[in-house]
């Protein structure tokens, strides 16, 4: 029964490196596998008595315990796009291995190297807690993380505390084992790992299908949200649009046929991904873009006047008319209309974007190179009005 835990941890190591292969971009998943596998390796280590000699064993396998720790808490940072500090984990490392080696060969004292072996494990798991405190104010799996880093790392100080003075000095390995202290270090080590590992495995799982979700709904072109990602928001912003002041903008290139008829579909191409990417260094964080086909674009500004939206439009329709795209004429400027109209409280979405699309034929009719808003009127649509 002694090894399920280190066989246990092995297979969730194994599962880890498994999704890892899956998807590849998920490079900390491979940091975890190997951190459980180093977890599973101390483990049986210890357990087998491996190597023999006690000394040996006890900072082999201390080591083995420290460096799971510090492989498992970098894993979870690098999620977050941080790491655990090389230098850091090497202070600890060569501090853990360096007092259970000393308080073995110089002086010989069980009862410290229990301090050093499981403080040492619960304060790295603790420091990493720390840099992934930002973790707090993410999303529900983030908060998950943070969770298990903590409960994982505070668990080594009263479990060590409350078990300690059950252990004698001296005594051999096979007293050890039969102590209070171990059964619980074995127990408690067995029931967190299982939580952890069951818990990283469900995160990844998320993780794999919240991207291919996001690239599922992303225009592999631009970078910006398809039409089935515009879908997805626009399900969410019904919801709460309900007393803001947002804005929906529609907006395409003029003569967009002609660019790809006289350079091509690779410059057409070129011209929406630099299009699309001034679109959003000019938009906030809050906004949404999406690219609804051809060379049509919807933008979504969220908590921003009329005023603003509109200046907004003229702003980045001036920065393309300005603009020299790769492989277009100098002297035949690629230029953009815009068409904006409010979106009504409980309103859907696509009935805003009608109402723009028709600002934004007023736009095209007026000669291109405009913009145009439904609380504007149509001086163009007025003039033909009053014709014979």
């Amino acid at each position: 029964m002694k090894f399920v835990p280190p066989v246990l941890f092995l297979l969730f190591g194994i599962a880890l490196f498994g999704l890892w292969a899956l998807e590849r971009k998920l490079r900390f998943a491979m940091t975890l596998a190997v951190g459980f596998c180093v977890l599973s390796l101390a483990m049986f280590s210890q357990f087998a008595g491996l190597p023999p000699d006690i000394g040996q064993n006890a900072v082999i396998s201390g080591f083995l315990y420290a460096a799971s720790m510090a492989l498992v808490g970098d894993g979870i940072l690098q999620r977050s796009g941080k790491r655990f500090p090389a230098w850091l984990a090497a202070l600890y490392l060569a501090g853990i291995t360096g007092g259970l080696w000393y308080f073995f060969y110089i002086d010989r004292n069980l009862i410290a190297r229990i301090y050093i072996l499981n403080f040492g494990m619960g304060l790295i798991l603790l420091h990493a807690a720390w840099r992934a405190r930002f973790l707090f104010a993410g999303t529900w799996t983030d908060k998950a993380l943070l969770f298990l880093l903590l409960v994982s790392g505070l668990h080594f100080f009263p479990r060590t505390l409350l078990t300690i003075r059950s252990v004698t000095m001296p005594t051999t390995p096979r007293q050890f084992g039969e102590t209070d202290f171990w059964h619980a270090l074995v127990l408690s080590t067995s029931i967190i790992g299982a939580m952890g590992g069951l818990c990283l495995l469900a995160i990844l799982v998320v993780d794999i299908v919240s991207k291919l979700r996001q690239e599922r709904d992303l225009d592999p072109l631009t970078g910006v949200l398809n039409r089935r990602g515009l879908e997805r928001q626009s399900r969410r912003l019904e919801k709460v649009e309900a007393g803001s002041t947002s804005v929906i903008v529609v907006c395409d290139l003029d003569r967009f046929k002609a660019i790809n008829d006289t350079y091509g579909h690779h410059v057409g191409d070129t011209v929406l991904a630099a299009f699309a990417e001034i679109i959003r260094q000019n938009v906030r964080k809050q906004d949404i873009v999406a690219r609804t086909g051809g060379e049509e674009f919807v933008l979504v500004l969220r908590d921003i006047s009329q005023d603003q939206a509109f200046g907004f439009s003229e702003r980045v329709r001036k920065a393309v008319e300005k603009t020299r795209f790769i492989g277009v004429s100098a002297i035949e400027p690629v230029t953009c209309c815009f068409g904006l109209a409010r979106i009504r409280p409980g309103e859907p979405l696509w009935a805003s974007l009608k109402r723009a699309d028709k600002a934004l034929y007023q736009a095209k009719r007026a000669g291109r190179n405009q913009t145009r808003a439904e609380w504007q009127a149509d001086p163009a649509g007025a003039m033909a009005a009053r014709k014979p």
